[in-house]
């Protein structure tokens, strides 16, 4: 009797010992391994460590820092810390089951809680999990990125009553919401919160997350629902929650996703909200100053209007105030610079951001994209007037490739802009450039394990359309021998696609040359349009497709009577593919030496639109042009 009372307390003893030593070795290998040790951001209360906490949102295009990311610093007591665990085995527990929150190993997390709290109950483990374990089990569905179980698991907290559930809990069930873009499930969340007086109230990072799942949404109507909440927040409808900087970038960022050349309102309402921060700031809120990320957001926003002035002003304006430009300010402004055809300006940024990073600032460090969005640049220019533009291109790849080692190395995304720089050129050496580049790249990916250095079909199609520009006579006959080497490539994807045929189309429509040369580029040209056509390769065509044909068509073959039939026929199949569009009817015009030969080759189109008249698809029968986006 006496041994079977004693036996729980000694399998107690050892049970303990055995879980604090294997959270011991755990927290051992995790402070070897990082730097850091994530802490779960919402449970730093509970964890005794120095630390620092940001709030700032992030954004899938410049990666800034991350939302709510707490980081727990380790100094020079570690080792100590490291010892008391053995004295503190509900802190052992709890960073156990935050690593694997970090680590998205939620069942195992959950299955090793619901051991614990057995034991516990058992009377074999003297701790009782507290309300920062089951806040790391939260956290690691969250991290898991299955919201569900997530808010699963809050119900079942709220229906055993074991701890008391607190906002953190709530909060890490939002944001995992919000991460998917799912504002529905936080928006009734939050409503529960505010209605009833058994669960926490909200918090300002509770409204955040609602805020960032808004800006997540691809739904139509969100960014001004959380453009509505936030300035609820300033008048203060949700006292004594405070709005804070995290609100409005959280809006601003929502507005950056939207803007576009077509919807410059959208940067509009960010540059609004921005203006809005600074006179709050100059009055009673000085926390509401915008910061770098807040101007960052605000630029790029510009920068996809293609309002490069904008953009620059913006950047001048942080100067002044003291703020600091990083990489992706840098970066926004000299894409709006390239978009804007100013490339020359948007490199001199560039080389000023080199400047500064080669005197010790790492934060303005060029990465790929930086370097890229000049090329791009360039790309955008190029023209046979402008061969200029694609030895600019080439000059920074060049240069790209001599920082390698310094990880500003090129990509495939950078060849392609090059590619393209090349082919628009014009010049009878840029389809041999561009050639041996493409085989350059071929080389690094097989011979030397480069799979970032993979081509694909997007940079042969480069190539073809070099062909297609150049000056060479015979372009119909080497683009045709390309694509025929495309469509036996290894690799499927360098196989040859709907621009790849076109391209080759292309190069025919503009051949020139001696009879015989033209009617061999014509014959090719017939070939390729059968096989679109017909569906071969997978490939069908598009309204590009008989353009091209019909051009080819009107300057390739001599004989009057074969060109009306050629034509006629591909008017015929146009309409049936519901691709007719005003390019193929100007063409089939352009090809016409009298009404009558339009009536004749025009067919039923020819009832609504004359030889000379002017093509309007809201006056044809539908199905001709129901495809004539493609």
């Amino acid at each position: 009797s006496s041994r079977m009372r004693s036996t729980p307390n000694s399998v107690g003893i050892f049970s303990h010992r055995i879980i604090t030593r294997i959270s011991i070795i755990i927290c051992s290998i995790l402070l070897c391994n990082n730097n850091d040790i994530l802490v779960n951001g919402f449970e730093s209360k509970s964890i005794q460590s120095t630390r620092y906490t940001t709030n700032t949102l992030p954004n899938a295009s410049t990666r800034q820092q991350p939302l709510y990311s707490t980081i727990a610093k380790e100094g020079p007591e570690d080792r100590r810390k490291q010892a008391r665990l053995q004295n503190d085995p509900l802190l052992s527990l709890n960073l156990n089951l935050d690593a694997m929150a970090q680590n998205a190993a939620a069942p195992v997390a959950e299955q090793m809680l619901q051991r614990i709290s057995a034991l516990h109950e058992e009377g074999y483990y003297d701790v009782s999990p507290d309300i920062v374990s089951y806040n790391s089990v939260l956290k690691a569905w969250k991290e898991d990125n299955n919201p569900e179980k997530a808010l699963d698991y809050l119900q079942q907290m709220l229906e055993k009553g074991k701890t008391e559930v607190d906002v953190i809990s709530f909060n890490t069930v939002i944001l995992a919401f919000a991460k998917q873009g799912n504002y529905g499930v936080p928006r009734s969340m939050i409503g529960q919160m505010e209605e009833r007086e058994d669960l926490p109230d909200p918090d300002i990072l509770t409204y955040n997350a609602l805020l960032y799942a808004l800006a997540q949404s691809k739904d139509s109507g969100t960014t001004e629902e959380a453009e509505e909440l936030l300035y609820d927040l300033v008048d203060g409808k949700h006292e004594p929650v405070q709005v804070d900087i995290a609100s409005f970038n959280t809006v601003i960022f929502a507005w950056s996703q939207v803007a576009s050349k077509y919807n410059p309102s959208a940067a509009n309402s960010a540059q609004v909200l921005l203006n809005r921060m600074e006179k709050l700031a100059q009055g009673d809120r000085p926390s509401l100053k915008p910061d770098v990320y807040t101007y960052t957001t605000v630029i790029q926003a510009w920068a996809r209007c293609e309002q490069s002035l904008k953009a620059e002003k913006l950047l001048d304006i942080m100067a002044s105030k003291g703020l600091i430009p990083n990489r992706y300010t840098y970066t926004a402004v000299m894409s709006a610079l390239a978009k804007t055809g100013m490339p020359e300006k948007a490199e001199r940024l560039l080389e000023t951001m080199m400047q500064i990073y080669q005197k010790g600032n790492e934060s303005l460090k060029p990465d790929t994209v930086s370097f890229s969005c000049v090329m791009d640049g360039w790309a955008r220019i190029s023209h046979v007037d402008k061969p200029y533009a694609a030895d600019r291109a080439l000059a920074l790849l060049e240069k790209m490739k001599s920082l390698e080692r310094e990880g500003m190395g090129p990509n495939s995304r950078t060849y392609t802009s090059v590619l393209s720089a090349i082919a628009k050129s014009g010049t009878w050496e840029a389809c041999e450039t561009a050639r041996a580049i493409l085989q350059d790249m071929e080389y690094e990916a097989s011979d030397n394990g480069r799979m970032n250095l993979q081509p694909s079909t997007i940079h042969y199609n480069a190539v073809l359309h070099a062909y297609a520009r150049s000056p060479r006579a015979d372009k119909a006959l080497k683009a045709s021998s390309f694509l025929s080497y495309m469509r036996q490539h290894p690799n499927r994807q360098c196989r040859p696609d709907s621009i790849s045929y076109n391209s080759v189309l292309m190069a025919c429509a503009n051949a020139f040359g001696n009879e015989e040369l033209k009617q061999r580029s014509y014959n090719i040209a017939k070939e390729v349009f059968r096989r679109t056509i017909h569906g071969d390769d997978n490939v069908g065509p598009s309204s590009t497709t008989f353009v091209h044909f019909c051009k080819a068509s009107r300057r390739l073959v001599l004989n009057e009577k074969l060109r009306l039939a050629a034509l006629k026929k591909a008017m015929r199949l146009c309409c049936n593919f519901g691709m007719l569009n005003n390019v193929v009817v100007l063409q089939a015009q352009l090809a016409c030496k009298s009404d009558g030969e339009w009536k004749e080759i025009s067919g039923p189109v020819g009832d609504y639109v004359g030889w000379k008249g002017k093509f309007k698809p809201r006056d044809v029968p539908r199905k001709w042009t129901s495809q004539a986006g493609r």
